[in-house]
């Protein structure tokens, strides 16, 4: 992991800093600004900025409710494409978001008609960006409301029996670059992309897929989870507000790696998402996505409900 910028630049951040590396237009002093100031800036030169979801973040999963309400993201960006979304139920998001009534066992058809995640999509935090799209299409005219597109492959689990039965799971990187470049890029639009950090950086992914065609065409945004991430975690903590989420660039960006790291607080704070219990008042509910689990991974779900205290990443 490359390291970030020194502990003299960090001294000047309060909000997010856009450093001398990578720089981005409109962007260069080092007033403090928030973090979502600094991602919608990105958008001046990137038309896709990625966010590297660190799997079940419950910080991160707050910073993109707060992105996505900003002012700012419906007007000059307007698209997101989440990792956390089945293709198959994309009519189904589009009616929720534009604001119809959808019954719930039919909307949760959206987060659990996945394919790569075991068991499946249950971190509260995924459900609230559909929810907080759906408040600010609100009244909004149509040209500014936020449109949802769903990354994962469509499948039909009621054609499921075995695991030669599912599609190749290569599909989850093939589909959403194919999506990004026909429905964002060709039509000269912009896209706020949220997948696991694999997706932007192994060279056979998604960013790499839509680079072939629209080589530069992202700018990467890698949350701080781990001090190991940074030269001095004890600088960086210190020099950022409590509060405050902030922006930092990298120095030094490896091929295909993150330009910036998003600081959602010091590390010993950082907690898992709350999980949502259908896996445990639903049953039958439980016993699809068991039938689910037996097929992807030969093994049945976890016995007991979740803790209900915060579960913090730092043990």
């Amino acid at each position: 992991m490359f390291r970030v910028l020194s502990a003299l630049v960090l001294n000047l951040m309060l909000g997010v800093l856009l450093a001398q590396a990578t720089r981005i237009e409109g962007s260069n002093s080092t007033s403090p600004i928030s973090a979502e100031e600094g991602v919608l800036n990105a958008f001046q030169q990137f038309p896709l900025v990625g966010i590297e979801d660190w799997h079940g973040l419950a910080q991160e999963e707050d910073f993109y409710v707060k992105l996505l309400k900003y002012p700012r993201f419906s007007k000059e960006v307007g698209n997101v494409v989440v990792e956390f979304g089945g293709a198959a139920q994309q009519t189904t998001i589009d009616r929720y978001v534009a604001g119809e009534d959808v019954p719930y066992e039919q909307l949760r058809a959206v987060w659990t008609d996945t394919l790569g995640w075991l068991p499946t999509v249950t971190n509260i935090g995924y459900l609230n960006v559909f929810a907080e799209i759906r408040r600010v299409n609100k009244g909004q005219p149509p040209a500014e409301q936020i449109h949802v597109w769903l990354g994962e492959p469509s499948i039909d689990w009621k054609q499921i029996r075995t695991s030669k039965d599912l599609p190749q799971f290569a599909q989850r990187d093939l589909h959403p670059a194919e999506l990004i470049k026909s429905e964002i890029l060709a039509k000269h639009k912009k896209a706020l992309v949220i997948y696991g950090g694999i997706h932007f950086r192994a060279a056979d992914k998604m960013r790499a897929l839509v680079e072939e065609a629209y080589p530069q065409s992202f700018f990467v945004v890698e949350p701080y989870h781990d001090r190991a991430q940074v030269s001095d975690a004890a600088a960086l903590e210190r020099s950022i507000t409590q509060g405050n989420d902030a922006l930092l660039l990298m120095r030094q960006v490896a091929p295909n790696g993150a330009n910036a790291l998003l600081y959602l607080g010091p590390v010993s704070i950082l907690t898992e998402s709350p999980r949502t219990p259908d896996l445990y008042l639903d049953e039958s509910f439980r016993r699809e996505i068991n039938r689910r689990s037996m097929i992807l991974t030969g093994s049945p779900l976890p016995e007991g409900v979740p803790p209900a205290s915060p579960q913090y990443l730092a043990k």
